[in-house]
């Protein structure tokens, strides 16, 4: 509560005032006062000469060869007098002057110009106006010089006199209303179990009991603005101030440092103190630890919170399982529905045959595909939360595996009216699960065709420097902003009442996502808005069947790259569980490889400058460095530039896969990988490998985005 000074501690003795109410608790000085004189020259022999002329004073000298150096030296205390030349390199003396003059402390002190080179009228009294009290031209008679000097010396030290003397009559006015309250108070705040402080009218603190001083220590002060934290301190103090001017009580919430750093929660109350007529004579402050008490009922309302969001979340997903139950029973029902109906009509013999009996059995077996669908939907996602959703990786066609896609579709595109555009390379090889690859093209341009009313469904394939790009747009109702980052969640859809046009259980774009997760890809949804279509882009990072120089050969079809074995192929494995390196060596050995381990990325950089390998395989979560670190430090080994390198790693998501690649990787399989996709993907890189001498770019460029 301010800068003040404690008297129910401090032994009896005077206390030097500073300005306004501030208290300096230093003892005053009982000895002669010696003043300071600043001389200030930058030529040595002159600064000589003053001290000689000066010495007789018997004051401190000090001395400043330059005006920076002056103004150093008036941080370090008063001076009773500056002799100040006028001619300095740098700052000159007239620009000391109004620096010196510029600082509260020493506007006062007086200036005395010295100078060799007379000057016209104008400078000299610019000289006076910066604060100058004399201006001597050199040679000057040195008994005039030490007799001016001596008058501003004792003029100083005459107003130390008077400032000694006030402090010893405000000490003795501070003791005596110390003596008048210590009885009063010492007793009883000393056994009372909060920080107790008193202060006067003018808000003053002039007291503070012993639980403030241990828990805050000896040198905190008695006042406790100090032990704010920076960031409080401004309001609290608005706050004390406002309450002292209107002679009220103040209660607030603050947070008080201890002596040991820790800041605890203080409740702080300010009561003022009043004489029989009503005036304010003073105040009492009190401030009670509630640390333990906020702790309790902050803990609480952060449990309170977590409580809210989990009921919150159990809310959205009860409701959503019971949406969800809805649905499964409605989209299940309504295909059996129509199973069972013209099944019964059957059997009655209502249709014997014709026309009737083939749209009665289309009926039939078109409502049981789309029950074994919805059927197929669910065990896919429960297979993939439970984590066992497998890819078969082998040597396919994108185009054709849209092309497949699009023809599954057709018909309910004819039935709407709809068109289908395909924009397909001829070719777009690529190693990755056709079937699956179908599921996903043809789970997208279903989804397109169901919420298109009229005009077409384009799809376009293409490739871009690594990646195979697949988009799939439509004409139809588009996706609102609101749902369109919730598109791609388990069921979850736009419309999920019972008057939706649409059916569906909401699966399909979660198992799409998750499909195309796993072969290291990322899909995306876009659409300007309701009513102005949507747009789904697929990107797979590209594993071609063969390279470009393959293709043009008319050579006869190669059977699955594991069947031609990895006889003559050096592979070196880098993990540091033991298990997975076991493993590898014995994937790879039956094959034909020459498997070398490494645990580390060191006996890896070992291995490699000891002999060049064909194909690294790496795990990226190593110790002491990761893979990433790793590759990047084969690719600065002669033996490492060019080398394939594959990511085998448990870090699985699409943004791991990326990362993989850009770090210098040209393949990346998560764990746990199947053999079969192993010595694949191994086989491919060994056999991509081309030489830079050939003229053909080493196999990274085919296969990362590096």
């Amino acid at each position: 509560m301010g800068t003040v000074s404690n008297l129910s501690y401090l032994p009896p003795m005077a206390i030097a005032h500073t300005s306004g109410t501030a208290l300096d608790l230093r003892p005053v000085p009982d000895g002669p006062i010696r003043a300071r004189i600043l001389m200030v020259d930058d030529h040595p022999p002159n600064l000589l000469a003053l001290e000689a002329i000066l010495s007789p004073l018997g004051e401190d000298i000090v001395r400043a060869n330059s005006g920076e150096d002056a103004l150093r030296k008036l941080l370090d205390g008063d001076f009773a007098c500056i002799l100040l030349d006028v001619q300095m390199p740098g700052l000159d003396g007239i620009e000391t002057a109004a620096l010196i003059k510029k600082r509260e402390r020493n506007r006062s002190t007086p200036i005395i110009f010295l100078t060799a080179i007379a000057k016209d009228p104008s400078y000299i009294f610019r000289g006076y106006s910066q604060g100058a009290v004399d201006y001597l031209l050199k040679p000057f008679d040195p008994e005039i010089l030490r007799t001016k000097v001596s008058v501003f010396v004792d003029l100083w030290k005459r107003g130390e006199m008077l400032k000694r003397q006030a402090a010893l009559l405000r000490a003795q006015e501070v003791r005596e209303a110390e003596r008048r309250s210590e009885v009063r108070f010492r007793a009883l705040t000393d056994s009372m179990p909060q920080c107790v402080w008193s202060a006067l009218k003018n808000g003053e603190v002039t007291y503070c009991n012993r639980v403030w001083r241990e828990y805050a220590g000896e040198e905190a002060g008695i006042g406790f603005f100090d032990s704010l934290p920076q960031s409080e301190v401004q309001e609290a103090q608005a706050s004390w101030k406002a309450a002292i001017a209107a002679g009220k009580p103040l209660e607030r919430e603050v947070r008080l440092r201890r002596k040991d750093g820790e800041f605890r929660w203080h409740l702080c109350r300010v009561v003022p103190e009043h004489d029989e007529g009503g005036e304010v004579l003073g105040f009492i402050a009190t401030a009670t630890d509630i640390d333990h008490q906020k702790k309790v009922e902050e803990a609480h309302s952060a449990l309170l919170i977590r409580e809210q969001e989990a009921r919150s979340q159990a809310e959205v997903a009860n409701r959503t399982k019971d949406e969800f139950l809805a649905t499964v029973s409605h989209e299940l029902r309504t295909p059996l529905n129509a199973i069972l109906g013209w099944t019964r009509i059957l059997r009655t013999g209502a249709t014997p045959g014709g026309e009737k009996l083939d749209r009665a059995l289309e009926t039939i077996e078109r409502n049981a595909r789309a029950q074994a669908q919805l059927v197929e939907d669910i065990l896919d996602v429960s297979r993939i939360i439970a984590g066992k959703l497998r890819v078969h990786v082998r040597d396919t066609d994108l185009s054709s595996v849209i092309e497949a896609a699009a023809e599954a579709v057709r018909p309910a595109a004819q039935a709407k009216g709809l068109e289908i555009d395909l924009r397909l390379p001829t070719s777009l090889p690529y190693q990755g699960d056709p079937d699956r690859l179908q599921q996903v093209f043809w789970n997208l341009l279903s989804n397109a065709i169901k919420f298109t009313m009229e005009g077409k469904v384009t799809v376009e394939a293409r490739r871009e420097e690594a990646e195979a790009v697949v988009v799939i747009s439509d004409t139809g109702i588009g996706i609102s902003n609101d749902f369109l980052s919730l598109v791609f969640d388990r069921f979850r859809q736009a419309d999920s009442s019972i008057t939706r046009a649409s059916g569906g259980l909401g699966l399909g774009l979660a198992i799409v996502r998750h499909l195309v997760e796993v072969h290291g890809g990322t899909v995306e949804a876009e659409s300007e808005g309701e009513g102005k279509g949507s747009r789904f882009t697929v990107r797979l990072p590209c594993k071609e069947a063969r390279d470009a120089a393959e293709g043009s050969r008319s050579e006869a079809p190669r059977g699955p790259a594991r069947m031609r074995g990895l006889e003559g192929t050096r592979v070196l494995v880098v993990d540091d569980e033991a298990d997975s390196r076991e493993l590898a060596v014995e994937v790879l050995g039956s094959f034909g490889a020459e498997v070398i381990t490494a645990s580390c990325g060191d006996e890896a950089i070992a291995a490699i400058a000891e002999r060049p390998v064909d194909v690294l395989v790496s795990d990226i979560g190593l110790p002491t460095e990761d893979g990433y670190a790793l590759i990047r430090r084969v690719r600065s080994e002669p033996n490492g530039r060019d080398v394939p390198a594959l990511a085998l790693t448990g870090y699985a998501s699409p943004n791991d896969s990326k990362r993989a690649l850009e770090a210098g990787y040209q393949r990346h399989i998560s764990k746990p990988v199947e053999p079969d996709e192993l010595i694949a993907t191994v086989t491919e890189m060994a056999r991509h490998k081309v030489p830079v001498e050939n003229g053909t770019e080493p196999f990274a460029a085919a296969g990362s985005r590096a």
